[in-house]
């Protein structure tokens, strides 16, 4: 919930960096009462779930990865 005071909850799409946005978390969180009572909007919600799991672990193995690299050239030994 802290993501969505913070960024805004405005559904558009922003034009710039500053600007107020929706992100996945709080489109989760908001709509997650009303997955009941429409039978596609669970499974919506689930895509959006597992596309915000990839992107974060997209972000953690390319961090990893940054920091091996890291290691290689600055450690010696």
């Amino acid at each position: 919930m802290a993501v969505l005071m913070v960024v805004g909850n405005v559904p558009s799409i922003p034009s710039s960096i500053f600007d107020p946005a929706y992100p996945i978390p709080a489109l989760i969180a908001i709509n997650y009462g009303e997955m009941m009572s429409i039978p596609s909007y669970g499974s919506a919600l689930m895509l959006a779930a597992l596309l915000l799991l990839l992107i974060v672990l997209l972000f953690s193995l390319l961090a990893a990865a940054l920091l091996v690299g890291i290691k290689r050239r600055y450690v010696v030994g």
